[in-house]
């Protein structure tokens, strides 16, 4: 059992980590476009790379944490992960740039799944959506503080320094979780290709990585635009990095919100309650792009995001639970990847301006969750547990 808060607290700096560093990029989209004289689409392809590199390597280290364990796999994915922070912030030209945040996506791929099959290992799943829920808003919390520091940086120094404070952000973490005990957990006595050609054949985790795929291009798909669409229209690197914090402030202030909901409604009004948020907020977007609107957009997907994502990775952790980390990094591969596929995607409109476009197609697959989505929990939970009420939250055996 995860019963130490100061354990809590180590295990969440990893998914803090992780996702200052990620969100490092937006604000500085338009900075390297300029540094390194290239279109502001193939600068987009900083976060492209980042993100495939993210997704495709979630299942390697899922099979690492199998079989070396938890722990180390957070570790040494941090020390990596600072390392290639500072080659980026040296880096003389754009291809070392992209080189170097390429494997930074590889190395900080590890911590959110490992870290999230680490609640799955050590938390019962009465209590999972709780403490996942508290471990996305740390994950949020560095969203914002990653996306707030790069623009500072820009603003008063230069780009280059974003993610210098990112590897002394690294060296900090890694000290902090010197501690971190490994947790019991259930051993396959399958390999990792076994695992993953299992998995593939239950029908459920298809789905769950289907869906995941559809959030990662809702959620890092627009954001990766945001700043770009402000600074674009002149808007200061510092303006345009606070409107996209957004997206990581709204998600740590509606976490009571969030817990509460837990309690009251069934998870597929959970996802549907996010997908209507975030499709909102990107249609005001779309419509009116100022920075009043961009923000408001962020802070939509951060409150969509904090509805909807607890009830995917508590999902992620129940379809196959004898190999758990192979499939929340599965899942987490996934998001990434649709992350990558809406980034790469947009680049010509982003070149062309068309930001507008971007929003637009982004709520429309944020319709598309809120609906089939919570359509699909909902047959997944009554399947499983055909006579209990979908009320709170759910005890779910694996399919």
């Amino acid at each position: 059992m995860l019963d130490s808060h100061a354990q809590q607290l180590r295990l969440r700096s990893g998914a803090f980590f992780s996702s200052f560093d990620r969100f490092t990029i937006p604000p500085l989209l338009v900075p390297i476009h300029q540094a390194f004289d290239v279109p502001l689409g193939t600068a987009a392809l900083v976060a492209s790379f980042y993100f495939v590199a993210y997704g495709v390597s979630q299942p390697f280290w899922g099979a690492l944490a199998d079989r070396f364990g938890r722990v180390p796999v957070i570790r040494a994915s941090i020390v990596a992960g600072g390392i290639c922070c500072v080659i980026a912030a040296l880096a003389p030209t754009f291809l070392i740039l992209l080189l170097a945040r390429t494997f930074g996506g590889i190395c900080c791929a590890a911590l959110v799944p490992t870290v999230v099959t680490y609640v799955g290992d050590t938390v019962p799943v009465q209590k999972r959506q709780h403490a996942l829920t508290l471990t996305i808003a740390s994950s949020s919390a560095g969203a914002a503080i990653g996306t707030l520091s790069a623009g500072v940086c820009v603003q008063l120094l230069n780009w280059r320094l974003a993610f210098a404070v990112s590897a002394v952000l690294a060296i900090i973490v890694s000290i902090y979780v010197a501690n971190l005990p490994e947790p019991h957990r259930i051993r396959s006595e399958h390999s990792f290709l076994r695992q993953a050609a299992t998995a593939v054949r239950r029908p459920w985790v298809l789905v769950v990585l289907g869906i995941a795929l559809v959030e990662g291009v809702i959620i890092l798909g627009s954001l990766t635009f945001i700043s770009a669409s402000l600074q674009d229209q002149g808007v200061s690197a510092a303006i345009a990095g606070s409107a996209a914090a957004g997206f990581g402030i709204a998600n740590v202030c509606c976490v009571p919100v969030v817990i509460r909901a837990i309690k009251r409604f069934a998870s597929p009004w959970l996802i549907t309650a996010g997908g209507v948020l975030a499709a909102a907020g990107l249609l005001a977007a779309a419509v009116d792009p100022l920075v009043i609107t961009a923000l408001a957009a962020a802070m939509a997907l951060g409150a969509g995001f904090g509805f909807f994502h607890p009830v995917m990775q508590l999902w992620a952790t129940q379809v196959y639970p004898e190999a758990r980390a192979v499939t929340v990094a599965s899942f987490a591969g996934a998001l990434f990847i649709g992350g990558a596929i809406a980034s790469a995607g947009a680049a010509p409109l982003a070149d062309a301006r068309e930001f507008g476009t971007i929003f637009i197609a982004a709520a429309a697959c944020a319709i598309a969750l809120a609906t089939g989505g919570a359509w699909l929990r909902a047959r997944y939970l009554r399947s499983v547990h055909p006579l209990t009420p979908l009320a709170g939250e759910e005890v779910a055996a694996p399919l």
